[in-house]
């Protein structure tokens, strides 16, 4: 059975076959052409099918309506307020408004919407590949799952916050030391580093969620960000934080344009997806990327 036939993907992959971001460049063109104040009322107009080149959508404004939040941030160039974001392109020109604004609205879409699309196609596969560390086929001596601060409360492990730890990254040379040696040959642990919280794997651990009899996740509804976000991935923009600013007193982050969809190729069913992947990017707007993480 080929995966385009196999029921198991059918959900994630109705969805790769009609991504959004179509969608919201249409929404942005008529809302900067037309007598409209707000994007919602742009939304309420769309009552009939629309068909690009990739995909039809029968009913636009009912998959529009969940993303109105996003959608909304097109209203600055009608309303200007202060910066969301300082976007430069990747050889460090600053974008324009409308191109820069273009694609902060679709780094935050493609974000949501490819939660779920992964959701759906990493769930048949049954694959722990996110949730272990190293084998020993493996170049790696660790694997690191970047945590939020507020999410290190749900991992009973122990933690490593120092100067060392916090002046550091987990790929420097040398490598942090913790009991004597090097801190990837002590057991699993969260660590504070310059540039903030994770959880580092070491050769043959796991997650402490991971459940090895069935290789389900413990905390599902609860997992981090990061574990929503497996193995395709947005890349329209990358942070920058060296491109930070305050404006008024106001911290404004920084981006660089990428216009890349990335897709972990050690993933079953990226393997099993690629055509699927590489059509969903093309539509997006966005250059596919396929490359190894682990190996």
């Amino acid at each position: 059975m080929s995966s385009s036939t196999d029921p198991r993907f059918a959900a994630g992959l109705e969805l790769l076959g009609r991504p959004i971001s179509p969608l919201a460049r249409i929404v942005q063109m008529l809302y900067l052409t037309g007598p409209f104040d707000r994007v919602a009322e742009v939304i309420d107009e769309l009552r009939e099918p629309i068909e690009t080149h990739h995909a039809t959508y029968p009913e636009p404004a009912a998959l529009l309506r969940p993303h109105l939040d996003i959608l909304e941030t097109f209203e600055r160039l009608k309303h200007p307020r202060p910066p969301l974001a300082r976007i430069i392109d990747e050889d460090g020109s600053p974008l324009d408004a409308m191109e820069a604004l273009a694609l902060y609205v679709e780094q935050q879409l493609l974000t949501a919407e490819l939660e779920r699309i992964n959701s759906l196609l990493c769930t048949p596969c049954g694959c722990t590949l996110c949730c272990i560390g190293p084998g020993d086929e493996q170049r790696q001596k660790f694997f690191e799952i970047p945590l939020a601060g507020h999410e290190i409360e749900r991992f009973p492990l122990p933690r490593v916050e120092s100067d060392a730890s916090r002046a550091g990254s987990p790929h420097d040379e040398p490598p942090l030391s913790r009991d004597g040696h090097p801190f990837y040959r002590s057991p699993a642990a969260l660590y504070h580093w310059q540039e903030g919280w994770s959880l580092i794997l070491p050769r043959h651990a796991a997650c402490p969620h991971l459940k090895p009899a069935s290789g389900h996740c413990a905390i599902y509804p609860e997992r981090p960000d990061v574990c929503r976000r497996p193995q395709i991935f947005a890349y329209a923009l990358e942070r920058s934080p060296a491109e930070d600013l305050t404006v008024e007193g106001r911290a404004v982050p920084g981006y660089r344009a990428r216009r890349k969809l990335l897709a972990v190729w050690d993933c079953p069913y990226v393997q099993r997806l690629q055509a699927a992947i590489g059509a969903y990017g093309e539509a997006c707007g966005l250059e596919p990327v396929f490359r190894e993480n682990k190996g």
